[in-house]
């Protein structure tokens, strides 16, 4: 190899940290599960900072719309029991974020049909 090739290759552990450590403050990627990404929000957050359930509701909401080409959709937090419920407490969200209900039979469909 050459010695430009291996001085390049010393430098590529660093890359693969920062961009690593870019997709970590993604706050819904794909494949991701609605109950994991308000989870995940509540125990970090965007910035590293822990989010109350509404205000990460509601990030969890921003990005699945992004991901769903615009359109808003409810999240479907029925795969965690715990965030259902507190999803249907007024209490806990107070910002009456989109859900799908517990009761609901079918999977709910990503992309809306205009």
């Amino acid at each position: 190899m050459s010695r430009s090739t291996l001085s390049l290759m010393r430098y590529l552990p660093l890359f693969a940290l920062i961009s690593l450590s870019a997709c970590s403050s993604a706050p819904w990627l794909t494949g991701q599960t609605d109950s994991h990404c308000v989870r995940e929000q509540m125990l970090t957050g965007t910035q590293g900072n822990p989010l109350p359930f509404s205000h990460a509701m509601q990030v969890c909401a921003v990005a699945a719309q992004k991901s769903n080409d615009g359109h808003p959709r409810p999240l479907d937090l029925r795969d965690d029991a715990t965030l259902q419920a507190m999803a249907e407490n007024p209490d806990y969200n107070t910002a009456s974020a989109s859900f799908v209900h517990r009761e609901a039979k079918r999977r709910f469909q990503a992309v809306f049909e205009e």
